[in-house]
């Protein structure tokens, strides 16, 4: 159940001494976890739980729920499909008046650089349609991490006593959609595009936003030539000092 739970065939619950008297998944047609549609387009693709599944174990993250998958898989989808396909999806409903609602989000309509984040009705999207926050500090931190003009924070109630520094990397990483998804990699190049999910470390963004890259390009970029044998050559490795760990054929 735990390494083999996609198993169409269903070989290795069938060679139990007492195997369960129906297959493990919900009906013939799906499974009991969700997983990415890798084969449509990442900006307008959903979670799956349907057979057969279009990988081997470990190929691809999976997920207890629908929303889950859609929180981790596609956090940052600005389309909003994947949640909007929900049973129940999310609302982005105001709550706290009949002019603010209780979370604040990145002003698109306005310029990057000038930009400022709200909390003002309506909403200008639909479920998932662009990143929340529960402050108005954090949305400035995550949505305009790189904004040179300070705006963003300045203009908070208590704001910090020196804008940020627009020198050197961010200090978050997030997922460069620039690159197939088998190349991809994680950066902090400034500015930090409008709309990308970040992460406080590179390996937990190469885990989040590249969990089913069967070339761990992401993950030996992040952690270096010791993460697995596709990281780089023998030679890299026995110039790194070996990896006492990791056995390569």
């Amino acid at each position: 159940q735990g390494a083999y739970a996609g198993q169409a065939s269903g070989t290795c619950l069938a060679a139990l001494v007492n195997p369960p008297t129906s297959a493990p998944t919900s009906s013939d047609f799906t499974v009991d976890f969700w997983y990415p549609d890798y084969d449509t387009s990442w900006a307008v693709a959903t979670c799956l739980n349907t057979r057969p599944i279009p990988f081997s174990p470990g190929g691809r993250p999976t997920y207890s729920s629908d929303l889950e998958c859609c929180q981790g898989a596609y956090a940052g989808q600005a389309s909003g499909t994947c949640l909007a396909a929900l049973v129940n999806p999310p609302t982005s409903a105001p709550t706290s008046s009949d002019f603010t609602v209780d979370f604040w989000y990145p002003d698109y309509e306005t310029a990057w650089e000038v930009a400022m984040c709200l909390n003002t009705r309506p909403v200008p999207f639909g479920p998932g349609g662009r990143p929340t926050y529960p402050t108005k500090r954090a949305c400035c931190q995550g949505a305009y991490a790189g904004q040179s003009s300070g705006v963003c924070l300045g203009l908070l109630i208590s704001p910090p006593t020196m804008a940020p520094t627009s020198t050197g990397g961010l200090d978050v990483f997030y997922p460069d959609y620039t690159l197939a998804f088998g190349e991809g990699q994680c950066i902090n190049d400034r500015p930090l595009p409008s709309g990308r999910p970040t992460y406080v470390n590179k390996q937990m963004c190469c885990s989040g936003a590249y969990g089913g890259q069967s070339s761990d390009n992401c993950l030996c970029d992040a952690v270096g030539v010791c993460f697995s044998c596709r990281c780089g050559s023998e030679a890299d490795r026995v110039a790194a000092g070996g990896c006492p760990d990791l056995t390569c054929s």
